[in-house]
């Protein structure tokens, strides 16, 4: 199976590898975790409000700065409202971004209420009306992360991707579960292969990657360009370097790294790029899936949300990780 780099206009993303957009995980400090592991060929920053960010500084804002191991680097806006887009994208060029994604697929209550994420995918002329004034206002890659709507209808969703594609997106990132199905059920690459038959641009798979194996049955399956990866590189921020090992490299899988390590890593990152009232709950909420490495991970996991201080779920850690030896998680 011969795979190509991902070519996004003048952007190359090789390997074709991305870190999909996650809240309260797809944070610098995360991404430089995942860049000091290598093989992610590209970034996406957390869904960022349009609304929001042009009252950010591009130079200092934790949320919009990004170190030199994340690149190439997709920014993602949630929008809802064509006219949102002049004064976000001018910030965001600011920052030195690689290219620009709508959101088109989120299903929190509270944004599908306010008409952004998957509630676009029922006003299609809405959809359009935002990706027309991304158009003009941006030369850069422009991509739409989407999932398969509201109900399982093709024609509906096929229409869309193709509105999409006419209106001047240069990819489009296929989720390809529905509003309702959350994670509960496995995700219909099916579809994903089906919206690759449909298009002449560049189409990212997203859905169930956990592994090497799961990513070359994705690239076979489907025939995408690119792999997307969320939650299961939380659980290894490794996931990237073995998959690109796998897929292109000639030396084999390097040997599992010390979780302990690797947790404290990502605390001197934490430290170093974000303030100090942010640390907890987002190092709380990435133990939610990095405890899995662990037969005894909930134990992990109570300890460091019971914890009232970095520097307690700190000490509760390396209790923890002395005591316990990390699952094989190499499939």
């Amino acid at each position: 199976m011969s795979i190509g780099p991902l070519h996004l206009k003048d952007v190359r993303v090789e390997p074709p590898l991305v870190l999909a957009p996650m809240a309260g995980l797809s944070h610098s400090a995360f991404r430089q975790l995942v860049g000091e592991f290598g093989g992610c060929g590209l970034f996406y920053t957390e869904m960022l409000s349009a609304r929001s960010v042009p009252f950010e500084a591009p130079d200092s804002s934790p949320w919009l700065s990004r170190g030199a191991r994340e690149r190439p680097i997709i920014y993602q806006l949630l929008i809802s409202q064509p006219e949102e887009l002049p004064a976000a994208l001018a910030t965001i060029h600011a920052c030195g971004a690689d290219g620009i994604d709508i959101n088109m697929g989120c299903t929190a209550a509270l944004i599908v209420k306010r008409g952004g994420g998957i509630a676009l995918m029922r006003e299609p002329a809405r959809a359009r009306a935002i990706i027309d004034a991304a158009r003009r206002a941006t030369n850069l890659p422009l991509l739409v992360k989407v999932r398969l709507g509201w109900s399982l209808d093709w024609e509906s969703f096929s229409g869309f991707c193709g509105m999409l594609q006419d209106g001047g997106v240069d990819a489009v990132v296929v989720h390809p579960r529905l509003k309702e199905d959350r994670l509960k059920r496995p995700a219909r690459w099916e579809y994903i292969a089906r919206t690759k038959e449909l298009l002449r641009i560049p189409v990212i798979g997203n859905g169930d990657v956990d592994s090497p194996e799961g990513a070359a049955r994705m690239f076979r399956q489907t025939g995408c360009d690119a792999v997307m990866i969320g939650r299961a590189a939380v659980r290894q921020p490794w996931l990237f370097r073995d998959i690109a090992t796998s897929l292109w490299g000639s030396a084999p899988i390097q040997p599992t790294p010390d979780p302990s390590a690797v947790f404290r890593r990502l605390l001197s990152l934490l430290d170093a790029t974000l303030p100090a009232d942010y640390r907890l709950p987002l190092l709380r909420h990435f133990v939610v899936y990095f405890a899995q490495n662990f037969a005894f991970g909930h134990t992990l996991w109570r300890l460091v949300q019971n914890a009232k201080s970095v520097a307690e779920a700190t000490a509760h850690a390396d209790a923890f990780f002395q005591g316990h030896r990390p699952l094989d998680n190499r499939r």
